[in-house]
Order: C-alpha cells, then sequence, then structure tokens
C-alpha cells in the first residue's frame, strides 16, 4: 500500500506535465480554427461589402451632388444678406420689413449651412465605410 502512495507521489509531477502539454496542443489546435473561422467571416464580410459597393458608391455620388448645389446656394443666399438695400431708413415700416426680410435670409442661409454640415457628415461617414471596406 505504501508503495503505491510513493508511486502516485512520483508519478503526480510527471502526470501534471503531461496534462499542461495536451492543453497547450489543444489551445493551438483550436486557435488555429478561431483563426480560420475569422479568416471566413473576412471573406464573408469582403462579399457583402462588394454587393454593396455599387449602392454606397452610388449615394456618395449622389451626395457629392447634393453639396454641389447647396453650395451655389449658399453663396446666392450670403450674397443676399450682405446686399444693404439703399433705400432703407426711410418710413418707419419700410425700416422694419427690412429688419424681417433680413432676419428670414439669415435663417434660411443658417438652414444651408446646417444642411451642407449634414451632407458632408454623411459623405465622411460613406468614406470612412469604403475606406474601413477596403482593407
Amino acid at each position: 500500500m505504501e508503495n503505491y502512495i510513493a508511486l502516485a507521489n512520483l508519478l503526480s509531477p510527471l502526470i501534471s506535465v503531461i496534462a499542461i502539454i495536451v492543453a497547450l496542443i489543444v489551445a493551438r489546435s483550436s486557435s488555429k480554427d478561431a483563426q480560420e473561422q475569422i479568416k471566413a467571416i473576412r471573406h464573408l464580410l469582403d462579399v457583402f461589402v462588394a454587393a454593396n459597393n455599387l449602392d454606397i458608391v452610388e449615394a456618395q455620388r449622389k451626395y457629392q451632388q447634393q453639396l454641389v448645389a447647396l453650395d451655389s446656394q449658399i453663396e446666392d443666399a450670403q450674397m443676399a444678406v450682405n446686399i444693404v438695400n439703399p433705400f432703407s431708413g426711410g418710413a418707419r415700416i419700410d425700416c422694419i420689413m427690412d429688419v424681417q426680410e433680413k432676419s428670414q435670409q439669415i435663417e434660411h442661409l443658417n438652414r444651408l449651412l446646417a444642411k451642407r454640415k449634414e451632407v458632408e457628415i454623411n459623405i465622411t461617414l460613406i468614406q470612412d465605410y469604403i475606406n474601413k471596406a477596403t482593407r
């Protein structure tokens, strides 16, 4: 009985070492499997991106066209805001109407600027997506 206990005490570290080696081998093979799965997922994402790139590029093109149109509208609105009525300073009602008109022009300009910022953000998001997808 004591021999078995002594033998078990001697074999215990050896069995532990074998168990560690087996665990390392299993971890290494499962790591390779995980890497293969990641490669497969990346391939599927590439296929998905390729299928949707035409829609994304078309959306980007539309946003860029909107940006060009907005730029010309903003330029016109800025000129309208900057124009000073040479006949202002006449009747009080004319002054009030001029102030209201300028206020409306400024509001219109601010809406156009906000819309431009929104379109720029959308273009940036699309460009970031395309950059990430083509890596």
